[in-house]
């Protein structure tokens, strides 16, 4: 994580190795609101990869899917009774258990990072609007259509397409290519959604759809709704959405057949920084628990590499950041 601008300059910031654990502990006796030292708002670097220029690595052939959930921390859910199914997941494929959030809250700025790699001076949980449009080009959905690959979210209870007003239990602050101009039709006075925005922002309904043979993206970002996503709902509720959902997803060829699903929380409980992550995959190493300190740009940065994209377009420094590869038995770049 970086700092790279004249308004963030002045912001704490923490620096690499520095625990998540240790810092809520400064941040409770400082007797400071909510965490944002991870606040980033910087220029991201135009992309240069052209359409079929993506090189993805041996062994990821498939879907990179990613499926996020909402406000728990390892603790709460790892071994947790209420939460059998997630506990058997992290037993039986990766588990970073050193992993923590970008150090910045609420839970809107979060998603924007795990698709962007900063959260652009964002810190509320605002529907779209003037000034919660991000005027980039360097985005993750940016990055797979101009190395030549597909990409989708599908956001549960969302309803009709391309959806930029929340209406519970859809919100759209857990969809974060809904604040990219570029595809949500900003012009600086109206939304003008287009083609794109409808092609690409679907509710979960479709993915079942889209799980038969050739019909996958290889990009899929998946937002349960409040409920499900534990946000309102309790752990078991969201433990048992994910025992009806995740077996769809690793009985598809697109996961069985070089693919991944990562399932992560937004960010810890009670805004702490230390949200389960699970690497689910043919190519995960089995029951390997990670103590590393990754966090949400290790995270993305994995995932480009998965894709064969460019890596942390939008962080100064990327060759910084560790990829998540002790996790898997294949490397996350070519």
């Amino acid at each position: 994580m970086t700092e790279g601008s004249e308004a963030t300059r002045m912001r704490r910031f923490v620096p690499w190795g520095a625990s998540a654990g240790a810092f809520v502990a400064v941040l409770a006796l400082a007797g400071c609101g909510p965490n944002t030292s991870g606040n980033t708002d910087v220029a991201c670097r135009p992309l240069t990869l052209t359409s079929g220029g993506a090189q993805r690595p041996t062994g990821w052939t498939g879907t990179v899917f990613t499926i996020v959930m909402e406000n728990k921390s390892r603790a709460v859910i790892i071994g947790n009774s209420a939460a059998p199914y997630i506990t058997a997941l992290a037993r039986d494929h990766a588990l970073a258990a050193g992993y923590h959030d970008s150090f910045v809250h609420p839970s809107e700025p979060n998603y924007i990072w795990m698709v962007a790699g900063e959260n652009f001076g964002i810190l509320s949980n605002d529907d779209p609007h003037a000034g919660h449009t991000i005027d980039s080009r360097s985005h993750l959905a940016d990055q797979i259509e101009a190395a030549g690959l597909t990409w989708r979210t599908y956001q549960e209870s969302m309803g009709a397409p391309c959806g930029l007003t929340s209406h519970y239990p859809y919100a759209v602050k857990h969809n974060p290519f809904a604040y990219f101009s570029d595809i949500n039709g900003w012009d600086g006075a109206t939304f003008q959604p287009s083609v794109r925005c409808m092609e690409h922002i679907v509710d979960y309904s479709r993915l079942s759809a889209d799980l038969a043979p050739g019909q996958t993206p290889n990009y899929v970002f998946i937002t349960p709704n409040l409920i499900n996503d534990m946000h309102d709902g309790t752990v078991q509720q969201g433990d048992a959405w994910l025992s009806q959902e995740v077996p769809k997803i690793l009985a598809s060829p697109a996961y069985q057949n070089g693919g991944i699903l990562f399932l992560t929380w937004d960010e810890g409980s009670s805004q702490s920084d230390d949200p389960p992550f699970i690497a689910i995959s043919p190519n995960a190493k089995p029951g390997f628990v990670s103590q590393a300190n990754y966090d949400t740009s290790s995270f993305l940065k994995t995932v480009q590499g998965i894709l064969g994209v460019e890596l942390l377009p939008c962080v100064a420094s990327p060759e910084a950041v560790p990829a998540m590869d002790e996790l898997f038995t294949a490397p996350t770049t070519p």
